[in-house]
């Protein structure tokens, strides 16, 4: 064959040379090949046995809170519905409130709980509990579901 065919079938990778290894040489290359590999995987999978099997939810911390509001304008219910667009349960003191402001901040209450797929009960003449779509209100008084 020519030196220009040589010349291609080299470029081009068919004139391939191959190189006497010794038997051992080649196992011990195989073996540094796959060790990293291996680390790797037995990492992988150590570090999947320690992972924790609880998943914590979104806006829930590790200790829930349940607020106590005494509003004393209409403006305060705002921050209510803040609260409970964070998923927190509300207490709602409106013993120190006129009744007309009350009835505005309950009417706008209920909407909200609505709307968010909350609840509202009356626990007693002038205290209600509100709680986001994640509670349930259970008991036995005349202002509660069963």
């Amino acid at each position: 064959m020519s030196k220009v065919g040589s010349k291609l079938k080299n470029w081009f990778g068919f004139d391939i040379v191959e190189e006497e290894y010794d038997d051992e040489e080649l196992e011990m290359e195989e073996e540094q090949e796959l060790e990293p590999i291996a680390a790797a995987r037995e990492e992988r999978h150590r570090e999947r046995r320690n992972q924790s099997k609880v998943v914590e939810l979104p806006g829930q911390s590790s200790r829930s809170k349940l607020i106590v509001y005494r509003p004393v304008s209409y403006e305060d219910a705002m921050s209510i519905i803040d609260n409970l667009r964070r998923n927190k349960p509300i207490i709602l003191n409106m013993e120190s409130i006129e009744i007309e402001i009350a009835q505005r901040i309950l009417d706008f209450m209920s909407g909200a709980c609505s709307a968010m797929g909350g609840d509202i009960r009356k626990i007693s003449a002038k205290i209600f509990a509100v709680v986001p779509a994640n509670y349930e209100i259970v008991g036995n008084s005349d202002g509660f579901k069963e």
